[in-house]
């Protein structure tokens, strides 16, 4: 037996001797001592907990602590005779992942994919594998997908069969077992890894997702009162990009930011622990005693925020964000849609869900105002993330939204393997117009220099 454990089984084996006469230590099934550490260490140490699913050297930190609550508590199992199958057994429990372990500790994983107990699929960066292994049987399946959840406060059971939750910072996960699933499958889960801290300026130009003129003015807009979206599909980089763009801002102005799940982390600390920025991070809280986004919102606004980020629009709250960005505060999220200009229908159809007595032309006219510049970014089928389209929206004619293509990614051919897949885009990112005089002026007077205006307001353009 290792140093580790020597001294703590002896404390063990003395707790179930004294278990054993019937003295003040009572011995308990396993489940019972399994569901108490579980809570105390969600409850005390939930970052340690969390640490294990990516961080190779933290076993034995999450380790250390069960033996100290097993030795605090004086807890022995009826059924266990020394420490260390204890431990081992409630580590994996509570943290052990099994084939997933080495995709979710590995930093350059993007997304796993759980189809069932015979099928996983790995994401990466440029690339998607399927993986030879499985979870054996649609039982261990399911109990992976519930343990997942729970590091989030989420319970899959029979009453609730699915749900989204999270593993630990910037790792999201969404899970659905029986009866929701095949029998035969066990469970399905998708499992998303945001790195926003790692995204650079460096990176974004390197990789080809955009340029640096781009890159200059997305910032110079968010830094000088002007909102923008990014519209895309799920997995195209829209919050990794909006962390990127959100570094940017000066630390004097206050920014604060509303998740689901926190990806975004934007505080910065001197060497003194001190933070050096104006930031705020708010989470929303499922039932019971729910908090939905548009409650925070609301609180949000009261806290006087210069840039305010509702991190993704999904609903009605949509109404809200779009007021506020008419009324004095720079709005930067995201959301779901096909293109830069029918992202503006979709924050429509989002707005009129509130309820509303405006006409659906005067809202879109409201949108427009509150949003003038919409960036759509896409994953193309070579697996590369390209900003397809920057635009800027003027004006509502018709019903529909008018404006003009700032920026461009207009793909030149594809190159395919033997077999016809696609293995690479080749294309490029090109200037198409210049900024309306609107806009130009919007930004001369919140004291952008003209030099800097003119870049993009009179720039060569194809």
């Amino acid at each position: 037996m290792s140093n580790r454990f020597s001294v703590n089984d002896l404390i063990y084996r003395a707790n179930k001797r004294r278990s054993a006469k019937g003295e003040d230590v009572k011995a308990q099934e396993y489940a019972e001592i399994l569901d108490k550490l579980q809570k105390l260490i969600a409850k005390n140490h939930s970052s340690e907990l969390a640490e294990v699913l990516y961080a190779k050297d933290a076993e034995e930190k999450l380790k250390d602590l069960i033996i100290h609550y097993l030795n605090r508590e004086q807890l022995v199992a009826k059924d266990l005779r020394n420490i260390s199958e204890l431990v081992d057994a409630v580590y994996y429990d509570m943290a052990g992942m099994g084939l997933l372990s080495p995709y979710l500790q590995d930093a350059d994983t993007e997304e796993i994919n759980v189809n069932g107990s015979g099928g996983v699929w790995v994401q990466y960066k440029d690339r998607k594998i399927r993986l030879n292994e499985t979870f054996g049987n649609p039982e261990a399946c399911a109990n992976i997908v519930r343990k997942m959840s729970r590091f989030g406060g989420v319970i899959l059971d029979g009453s609730k069969p699915i749900g989204d939750s999270y593993i630990s910072r910037g790792i999201r996960m969404s899970g659905a077992i029986e009866p929701c699933v095949d029998p035969d499958a066990g469970a399905i889960a998708s499992i998303r890894k945001q790195k926003p801290s790692y995204i650079t300026r460096k990176n974004l130009i390197e990789w080809g997702t955009a340029t640096a003129e781009e890159l200059d003015f997305l910032v110079m807009c968010v830094n000088n009162g002007v909102s923008l979206a990014l519209a895309g599909a799920t997995g195209s980089g829209k919050t990794a990009d909006m962390g990127y763009i959100l570094s940017c801002v000066p630390s004097d102005k206050r920014i604060v930011t509303i998740e689901d799940t926190r990806e975004l982390s934007l505080v910065q600390y001197d060497a003194n622990g001190v933070m050096i920025n104006d930031v705020v991070h708010l989470l929303t809280k499922e039932a019971p005693n729910e908090i939905t986004m548009l409650d925070l919102l609301k609180l949000s606004l009261r806290l006087h925020p210069k840039i305010l980020v509702p991190a993704e629009m999904r609903g009605k709250e949509a109404l809200t964000v779009q007021e506020a960005g008419r009324t004095g505060h720079t709005i930067v999220s995201t959301l779901h849609a096909n293109s830069a200009r029918t992202a503006y229908d979709r924050i429509l159809t989002m707005c009129l869900e509130a309820g509303t007595s405006l006409s659906e032309s005067r809202l879109l006219k409201n949108i427009v105002e509150a949003f003038p510049i919409m960036l759509f970014k896409m994953q193309l089928p070579d697996q590369s993330r390209k900003y397809m389209e920057i635009y800027e929206a003027t004006g509502v004619s018709n019903g529909e939204v008018t404006g003009s293509t700032l920026f461009k990614y207009v793909v030149d051919h594809y190159e395919r393997d033997d077999k016809g897949r696609i293995t690479q885009v080749i294309g490029s990112h090109r200037r198409m117009g210049n900024i309306s005089p609107a806009l130009a002026e919007r930004l001369l007077i919140d004291g952008v220099p003209e030099r800097q205006i003119r870049r993009f307001a009179e720039g060569d353009a194809a």
